[in-house]
Parts: structure tokens; C-alpha cells; sequence
């Protein structure tokens, strides 16, 4: 049986020698077994939380807008999803400033997908929209294909619910 890594603790030991950008490489693992690691909450918000003064306090921007990132999906892995939608834009925000395009398009969809969580399907689509024109400005035309999809869904959706609110409107369903 083969071990599992503890990638938490080699983000701890990473940020500890000062390698920023392996720590964050490293938490994205993290990141992806959260469901595992529900009982260490506190524990992970605090240890982003740390990195993100210390990108702060050195002036580390780049590094500072994928720690909020990393907050935001770390949030709503935990179901927070004000709070993640609260540190994705804040991070989408440092990242348009810096201009780079692939972060922007990846941040973009981090946020739609919090978005379509929290009901607002309108502005998740124009977030996909608006990330489906930087990812083929960049050719990366898999990532258009696999955003039309996504737009796709989120409209036959909407259109689904708005059909099912007019048809408990009509026949006056949960009135009473």
C-alpha cells in the first residue's frame, strides 16, 4: 500500500525554508484534498493566511493574488462561499493589474464556479464569458470549448428554473 503524501506538511516545511512559490505549488495538492481534511479548517485558513501577510509584508504581489486565490477556493471547499467570493475578487483584482492574462482567465472561472454556487448564474456566465475571450485571445482554445459548455449548462439551467417558478407561480404551489 502506498502512502499518501502529506502535502500540508510539505507546505509548512516549504513556506518555513522561504520557497514561496513551491509552498503555493504544493498547497494546490492541498487544495484538491480538502475533502479529506475537513477537521484541519482552521488550521489551513490560518496557515494561507500567514503566507498571505508574508507576501504582503514583502511586497511579493504576484505571489499575494494566488494566495487569495488559494483563499478564495479554499472557502468555498469549506462551503464559505461569501468569503471565497470575497477573496476571489480580490485576487482577480491584483491580477488585472499585473496583467497577466492566463492568471486573469483562471481566477475568472475559479469565480464563476463560486458564483453559480451562490444562485447568481447571470453574472457567473458573463465572468465565463468575459474569461472565454482571454483564453482565446492566449489560443488556448480547449479552455473556449470547455467554457461554451460550461455557458451551456449554466443557460439551460436558468432557463430550467425560470420555467419551474412560473409553473409554481401558476398553479400557486408553496402559497400556503
Amino acid at each position: 500500500m502506498v502512502a499518501e503524501i502529506d502535502y500540508f506538511k510539505k507546505s509548512k516545511v516549504l513556506f518555513q525554508q522561504g520557497d514561496i512559490s513551491a509552498t503555493l505549488e504544493s498547497y494546490e495538492k492541498v487544495r484538491e484534498q480538502l475533502h479529506n481534511k475537513k477537521e484541519q479548517k482552521k488550521e489551513i485558513l490560518e496557515f494561507l493566511n500567514k503566507i498571505l501577510s508574508y507576501c504582503h509584508e514583502n511586497d511579493l504581489i504576484m505571489e499575494e493574488a494566488t494566495v487569495l486565490r488559494a483563499l478564495g477556493r479554499t472557502h468555498s471547499k469549506f462551503k464559505n462561499h461569501i468569503e471565497g467570493l470575497k477573496f476571489s475578487y480580490q485576487a482577480l483584482k491584483i491580477q488585472k493589474k499585473l496583467g497577466k492574462k492566463q492568471d486573469v482567465a483562471k481566477s475568472m472561472e475559479f469565480l464563476a464556479e463560486d458564483l453559480e454556487v451562490s444562485g447568481k448564474y447571470d453574472e457567473c456566465v458573463k465572468i465565463f464569458n468575459e474569461a472565454g475571450v482571454i483564453y482565446k485571445g492566449l489560443g488556448k482554445l480547449k479552455k473556449v470549448q470547455d467554457i461554451e459548455k460550461e455557458i451551456s449548462r449554466l443557460k439551460a439551467f436558468s432557463e430550467k428554473i425560470l420555467e419551474d417558478e412560473y409553473l409554481m407561480n401558476k398553479f400557486n404551489v408553496d402559497k400556503y
